[in-house]
């Protein structure tokens, strides 16, 4: 805490062999950290003095991790809570979820007789489901679950005898009996505007000496905080566009790159709004209040119409709808019950279009014809995820991307109409959400947290890479890959249009991580526990 400066911890730097590093977590005693190396998808262990990291066990992906004085406890999509011994072996399932449950943030309650942990059901695509989801504790050995509190995500015990956790980019405190396993009052707020991930964990963290540090983050009802719109050129310069800071989502360019339609999901209303890049006129509603939630908007090839997600006639179907806004939306797919219809990209031609089909924990790509009106499935792997697709330039070719069974991301490219062929981009890092540039000569897709990267691309006389260049860290924000792609770039092929927090400007510097002392005094104070 004396030290001026951050140090890299020696033996954790893996973003230059294939990935990332996530999920960082102390050792009891402090001396040393486990986290997640997305470079070979295990779960590791190191001193914090540095040396060569233990793998402990392999592992699809974490959401959350904690470390105990009875081992490592970490949520794994599709199977549950798990734990295993920092000495490595082979992980137990403490709580299993159904097909469509997620969970978050557990933490092994003190006396080792229950795990506490966030529970969201259905889909959790958009960020704000983490806001509606349950804080559960499980006990271990009856497997009962109980419902804590409904609503918030990423709750931690305090020994102060609270339970805190994260709700519309707040830190609220409510007092909790450990033997009985229930709250005991209700719900104060003790920190305002703290920073939230896609998967639900609050950016805070706290020692048991009682101090406190957080990623500060507007509140916001979507619990992200406030983002803006801006046009981001190649050298990473930002110029936020004349929209007011809301819970902004998937912007698309219209073919001619002169307006873009993106979504606003504040958590409690999701809307679909177009805006003229030129600035001379305030955004425009496309669907109206009471029409149901409406995201991921796409443009027809001839900028006339919108095709949307929305749930206004049940289900999680595809409608389209007048650019204009002249006249009612129609719906395009009908899903069955379980299943969310996603719109990713509009052919050249007009004529059809390609959309993610989620179940469960897989995914597919389909295209649509309008000619037909009819679905036919383009790319599905067994077990896989495999989506956010996006049609070349010439429309004979689709990029998307596959989510295998253990997390790991790539992106491929294939023929349309679809042969047996496909082509896997060279890359080394877990890299998603593809995006053809405009002249159809080269790819852009996430490369990692924060990362941008590149590739050209020949499709004459045969397919053919080039060396894939990573860029600097970039402004706009970038989502994971089960979540949907929040930029998208204009005609020029040198702007992008992005999500960024709300007061990015070029060469401004990240927010501060905030730190405050005697913090479990602040907590009872304004949250006494009877």
């Amino acid at each position: 805490m004396a030290d001026l400066e951050a140090r890299a911890i020696p033996g954790t730097d893996f973003t230059g062999i294939g990935g990332s590093v996530v999920n960082p977590a102390f050792s009891p005693d402090g001396k040393s950290l486990a986290f997640y190396a997305n470079a070979d998808q295990t779960l590791k262990r190191v001193s914090i003095s540095g040396g060569a990291p233990v793998t402990i066990c392999a592992v699809n992906g974490p959401t959350g991790t904690t470390w105990g004085p009875d081992g490592i406890v970490f949520a794994q999509r599709g199977q549950g809570i798990m734990r295993v011994s920092p000495n490595g072996g082979q992980p137990e399932l403490l709580a299993g979820i159904k097909d469509n449950e997620q969970v978050e943030g557990p933490q092994m309650l003190p006396g080792s007789r229950a795990v506490l942990f966030t529970l969201a059901t259905g889909d959790t695509v958009e960020s704000a489901a983490w806001d509606k989801a349950q804080i559960v504790v499980q006990t271990l050995k009856s497997s009962v679950r109980k419902i804590v509190l409904e609503g918030g995500s990423d709750a931690r015990y305090l020994p102060t005898g609270h339970l805190v956790y994260g709700l519309n980019g707040v830190l609220f405190a409510v007092p909790f009996d450990l033997r009985r396993l229930e709250t005991t009052g209700g719900p104060v707020p003790i920190v305002e505007g703290i920073a939230r991930g896609v998967t639900g964990a609050a950016q805070f963290a706290f020692s048991s000496t009682g101090s406190l540090i957080y990623a500060p983050g507007p509140v916001s009802s979507a619990g992200l905080g406030t983002f803006v719109l801006a046009l981001i050129d190649r050298k990473g310069g930002v110029e936020p566009l004349k929209v007011p800071p809301a819970a902004y989502g998937f912007p698309r360019v219209s073919g001619d790159g002169k307006r873009i339609v993106y979504q606003i999901d504040d958590g409690k209303e999701a809307s679909i709004w177009i805006y003229e890049l030129s600035g001379t006129a305030a955004p425009r509603r496309l669907t109206l209040p009471g029409t149901g939630a409406n995201r991921y908007p796409i443009w027809s090839s001839d900028g006339e119409r919108i095709a949307f997600q929305s749930d206004r006639e049940g289900g999680l179907g595809i409608f389209w709808q007048r650019a204009d806004g002249n006249g009612a939306a129609e719906r395009l797919t009908k899903p069955e019950k379980g299943v969310s219809h996603i719109p990713d990209s509009w052919s050249p031609d007009g004529q059809r279009f390609s959309f993610t089909v989620v179940k469960d924990n897989t995914s597919s790509v389909w295209i649509y014809s309008l000619r037909d009106q009819k679905a036919t499935p383009f790319a599905e792997v067994p077990g896989s995820s495999v989506g956010r697709s996006v049609f070349s330039p010439d429309g004979r070719w689709l990029a998307y991307q596959v989510s295998d069974s253990r997390q790991l991301t790539r992106n491929f490219v294939q023929t349309y109409p679809p042969t047996a062929t496909k082509y896997q981009l060279p890359q080394d890092q877990d890299d998603h959400h593809p995006l053809w540039s405009p002249d159809g000569k080269e790819l852009f897709y996430s490369a990692g947290p924060g990362l941008f990267g590149s590739v050209s691309v020949r499709t004459q006389p045969s397919v053919s890479f080039g060396t894939p260049v990573r860029a600097p860290r970039v402004a706009f924000y970038m989502q994971a890959p089960p979540f949907v792609r929040t930029y998208d770039i204009l005609p020029d092929g040198k702007h992008f249009i992005g999500v960024v927090p709300a007061g990015t400007q070029t060469g401004q510097t990240a927010a501060q991580i905030q730190v405050v002392l005697n913090w479990f005094e602040d907590v009872k104070q304004r949250a006494p526990v009877k």
